[in-house]
């Protein structure tokens, strides 16, 4: 099965040879399940670049969304900008799906409005994977800054479809993240989502999550609005920087702690690697009709590659086909905006 993605190499926090190094990596180690690559970039990038393997293909764009700029643009002045030629890419059909580490409101926007939502699907959700004692999809971590309950039950039919087809979850385990684990615990929208997936049978639905449980492997879909899943994920990113430097300190601490730490090197090294964010590599858009993951702005190549490897995954399972099949008889009050 020949899979095709058109790659921004634009955008991102380090430059585009970074990122094609990360494209080319990829290209090579999955050649073999029918990965094929676009990479989308400036003339400028793009004749820089070494020699390509010979599933790789370039495309030219004129423009350049920069971190710094309104999503709006990406549909207006940079019409023809890397990220919106990508995903113009996938719309005809010369690509399957989309890689990028550009700006995020931007590729939600042309994402969005050129290749689509899948009908019946209110809005898309930004589902960011977690790894922490086990790796979860959080959704929705800031697509959407606000919802409904009815959106909320989307999502957590969208993330367990994800998390069983893309990570492999036999009947993933959906909570709610709330502040309690009571069901009448919090705002209306948490209590009226809990209800509605508390009757839903397409899911396996635990419960609420409070937030001192999110790391201990309470859920495979951890489900909530924009506005919430966002500051978690951001904290959450904190913290583990900060005990990573925390740790660190430790070990340089004197010279009995110095031994500890090379004692303890292997473990050290399998924990940083199990809970390392570029092990995925970025975060997908569920609820559009091609699959596109974002990258980490900050993507090295070895991240970058990674968001490949999951895109390549998210073809492979068949999760927008899935999604598909259930919105009509499933979400039939969630009529196309």
């Amino acid at each position: 099965m020949k899979i095709t993605v058109a790659v921004d190499i634009m955008g991102g926090d380090n430059p585009p040879a970074e990122l094609a190094s990360g494209a080319i990596l990829a290209a090579n180690e999955f050649k073999n399940e029918g990965l094929s690559l676009i990479l989308v970039g400036t003339k400028d990038a793009l004749s820089s670049l070494p020699q390509l393997p010979d599933n790789i293909e370039t495309f030219e764009a004129n423009s350049i969304v920069e971190m710094t700029d309104d999503p709006a643009i990406v549909m207006k002045e940079k019409n023809d900008s890397s990220l919106s030629e990508a995903c113009k890419l996938c719309k005809e059909g010369r690509a399957d799906a989309v890689v990028s580490a550009g700006n995020t409101g931007a590729l939600f926007t042309a994402a969005s409005l050129i290749i689509r939502r899948i009908k019946g699907v209110r809005r898309a959700a930004l589902g960011s994977i977690v790894p922490l004692e086990k790796p979860f999809v959080l959704l929705d971590c800031g697509a959407n800054l606000d919802a409904t309950p009815e959106v909320l039950k989307l999502y957590a039919r969208m993330g367990s479809l994800y998390a069983e087809n893309v990570l492999g979850v036999e009947d993933p385990r959906v909570a709610l993240l709330n502040n309690g684990t009571e069901s009448h615990k919090g705002t209306p929208l948490y209590a009226e989502t809990y209800a509605l997936l508390s009757n839903d049978d397409s899911i396996n639905f635990v419960g609420n999550c409070e937030g001192k449980a999110v790391p201990f492997g309470t859920c495979d879909v951890l489900v909530c609005d924009g506005f919430t899943g966002n500051i978690t994920l951001k904290l959450i990113e904190g913290m583990g920087k900060f005990m990573s430097k925390e740790i660190k300190g430790i070990f340089k601490a004197n010279p009995v702690s110095m031994l500890g730490g090379a004692l303890t090197l292997k473990q050290t090294k399998t924990l940083k690697k199990r809970l390392d964010p570029a092990e995925y590599g970025g975060a997908p858009f569920l609820g559009l009709q091609k699959p596109v993951v974002k990258a980490h702005g900050s993507s090295d190549a070895y991240s970058f590659r990674s968001a490949i490897k999951q895109v390549l995954l998210y073809c492979q399972g068949g999760t927008i086909e899935k999604i598909s099949e259930t919105m009509p008889k499933k979400t039939a009050s969630l009529s196309e905006e």
